[in-house]
């Protein structure tokens, strides 16, 4: 696209047509009497004398620095001609079209190139030789810059491509990848990847995957932590519980799982925390359910507390697979006998054994559930009723599978009327 030139010299006439020869051209600050310089050259490294002086055809060589200025035009006898005030150079309005390399070189502490838009369109687009080009890069009118769009959203937008980040010599530091599921952010090469507030270091990956938190600056281990583990459910890594791995230093940090305080109990390498549902009252109903024992769980613990029944069924223990909402009870595969001492003795093949029921009675014990191998089960109790009289018990449960159930019932219709029942696992 072609533009029309400018006006390459400045020349002033007289009224009858002819060149104002030794005229004089006086430059003021505007809207004062106050010299301000104008330049021979482009480069502004060479100032105009004040006047200035028209040469033989009324002309001059005559360049606006970034001021704002009044003219004075007089004749060569001082003779003023005209005097027109707040003449700049242009900054506003439409633009030539520049053909070729455009450089702007200052000296100076104001800006080398000033935009303002004062309208709804862009401060600045920069495009290739598609005109409109819908990936371009602009500024909009609110400061808002897009890359690879016209429509910013955010103070930086970057559509269709990543953001990387080198040093002054190009080497890549690091990288952000966006994508459609996931979003990489990425420390090229042998460099960690730190995380800091408030001028301090909380987090860092080093190069080779292992991961520090709090005030480590360098992790030694997968996962390096400076302080306190929290967790709101049991922590373990596939089916092993977390704290067989943490070590008497780490762990007088004051870890805890599901609530449990584990630092006083911990023994390095070996220790589980000991876990509990919630109490339940045996004063009514005719089974109690305690749902999704975790996988990992090694022995169940069942206490009871006073627990009596309407007749005289036997108080058993049953085994479940399957979920809380789908329980799968193990109602078979049990060799299980319970000995009242001095009285009598009961087994079954279908559940635990805790002791033959009476309802003149309320009974309290503890049976122990151990794992023994992945499918089977062995249950120790022990306990004593109101009459006084004592009782024990054992059984095994082979073919069991992994248990996430268990529950308190009876082996007829009674009902419970006494007492409480809860369950502690580890």
């Amino acid at each position: 696209m072609a533009a029309l030139t400018p006006t390459a010299k400045m020349q002033f006439l007289k009224a009858d047509g002819t060149p104002l020869v030794g005229g004089k051209l006086y430059t003021y600050t505007a809207g004062t009497t106050t010299p301000q310089t104008t330049y021979t050259d482009s480069s502004g490294g060479s100032a105009n004398t004040n006047p200035v002086i028209l040469d033989s055809r009324g002309e001059a060589n005559i360049w606006l620095g970034g001021a704002t200025y009044k003219f004075k035009l007089a004749d060569a006898n001082d003779v003023e001609i005209w005097t027109v005030d707040n003449i700049s150079a242009p900054t506003s309005g439409v633009s030539p079209a520049l053909s070729g390399n455009v450089t702007i070189d200052t000296n100076s502490s104001a800006p080398a190139l000033k935009i303002t838009q004062t309208g709804t369109g862009y401060a600045l687009r920069v495009q290739d030789s598609t005109d409109p080009d819908a990936t371009s890069t602009v500024i909009d009118n609110t400061g808002k810059v897009g890359i690879g769009t016209i429509s910013p959203s955010e103070s930086l937008d970057v559509s269709g491509g990543n953001i990387a980040m080198t040093s002054a010599g190009g080497t890549l530091y690091a990288k952000i990848t966006p994508g459609a599921s996931t979003t990489d952010l990425a420390a090229d090469g042998a460099r960690a990847l730190t995380f800091t507030t408030n001028s301090n270091e909380r987090l860092r990956i080093t190069d080779t995957g292992l991961v520090g938190i709090g005030k480590t600056p360098s992790a030694g281990v997968e996962l390096d932590v400076v302080g306190d583990i929290a967790a709101s459910a049991t922590v373990s890594v596939g089916t092993t519980l977390l704290v067989d791995t943490i070590t008497e230093k780490t762990a007088s940090a004051g870890v805890t799982a599901a609530g449990v305080l584990l630092k006083n109990s911990l023994v390095a390498g070996s220790a589980r925390p000991i876990l509990s549902f919630t109490e339940q009252a045996t004063t009514s109903g005719t089974e109690f359910l305690f749902n999704d024992i975790p996988s990992y769980v090694n022995r169940i613990s069942v206490m009871l507390n006073g627990i009596s029944l309407s007749g005289s069924d036997s108080l058993i223990i049953q085994l479940g697979t399957g979920t809380s909402g789908t329980p799968v009870w193990i109602a078979s595969g049990y060799v299980s006998q319970s000995l009242q001492i001095g009285v009598t003795s009961i087994s079954s093949t279908s559940a635990f054994n805790v002791i033959l029921g009476n309802n003149a009675v309320t009974v309290s014990g503890l049976m122990t559930i151990s794992k023994m191998t992945p499918s089977s089960w062995l249950s120790t109790s022990y306990g004593a009723d109101t009459t006084p009289r004592a009782y024990i018990g054992y059984g095994i449960l082979t073919g069991a599978g992994t248990i996430t159930q268990i529950r308190l019932t009876r082996t007829g219709t009674n009902t419970f009327d006494a007492g409480s029942v809860n369950v502690f696992y580890e």
